[in-house]
């Protein structure tokens, strides 16, 4: 299964992390232009998804990916980024928007993780499981 073709939420709800970006934005390393982020689920297979980053101000990333776009903030030494993601699953299901997507990642490393809190029953899980997948972001050439 497929969350979302990953982190491409093709319709994003731009819901702002908690938290404000501090006074450290001026020490982090910024993100400007295309980039492909993997995301890499527990049982391994990958997703590629490509992002467009623009600055929105001190400590704030504005992420096109796919047809939705969406707010990274600055919280704590970390981009944080809450999307709804759609659910793509293997058997050829799917479901607009059914997962709520939390993404954290490194400012200097750009690897962390999505996790996908299921609102609505998917691909055999429940409402309320969560898969994490792991996030790795290099920029485009």
């Amino acid at each position: 299964m497929a969350i979302g073709r990953g982190l491409a939420a093709t319709a994003v709800l731009a819901c702002l992390a908690a938290g404000s970006a501090g006074p450290a934005w001026a020490d982090t390393p910024t993100m400007s232009g295309n980039y492909t982020a993997t995301a890499t689920t527990p049982s391994g297979h990958t997703i590629d998804s490509s992002w467009a980053v623009n600055s929105c101000g001190n400590g704030c990333l504005w992420v096109k990916a796919g047809l939705g776009a969406s707010q990274a903030r600055l919280v704590d030494g970390q981009w944080v980024m809450d999307t709804m993601s759609n659910v793509s699953c293997t058997d050829g299901g799917y479901t607009l928007y059914g997962t709520s997507t939390h993404t954290t990642w490194d400012p200097t490393t750009l690897t962390g993780t999505a996790a996908h809190t299921y609102v609505t029953g998917a691909c055999g899980n429940p409402p309320g499981f969560t898969q994490v997948d792991q996030l790795s972001i290099k920029q485009a050439s």
